[in-house]
């Protein structure tokens, strides 16, 4: 066990990454908000109704990514055995 207050003094983002892998999926969701917010500033004419794109285009981006995980899942669940026989 690593105490918290010396790795925290030397922590260093690039060289000593947070150790999040059980939890990479929570990364998710302010991801898909960052994208969309960056690329709706930059492609909407008009900025009247740029939080409501963001919030359409994150949860595109989050639904889209879990159909994904899903349909990949599927295929090596049940695809990759059948090409095994």
């Amino acid at each position: 066990m690593i105490h918290a207050a010396p790795t925290l003094i030397a922590w260093r983002p690039f060289l000593d990454p947070l150790d999040l892998h059980t939890l990479w999926w929570l990364t998710l969701i302010p991801m898909a908000l960052f994208v969309a917010m960056a690329y709706k500033a930059v492609r909407l004419p008009e900025l009247d109704d740029y939080w409501r794109s963001v919030a359409v285009m994150t949860a595109q981006i989050v639904l889209a990514m879990i159909a994904l995980a899903a349909a990949l899942h599927l295929i090596i669940e049940f695809v990759v055995p059948l090409l095994s026989r």
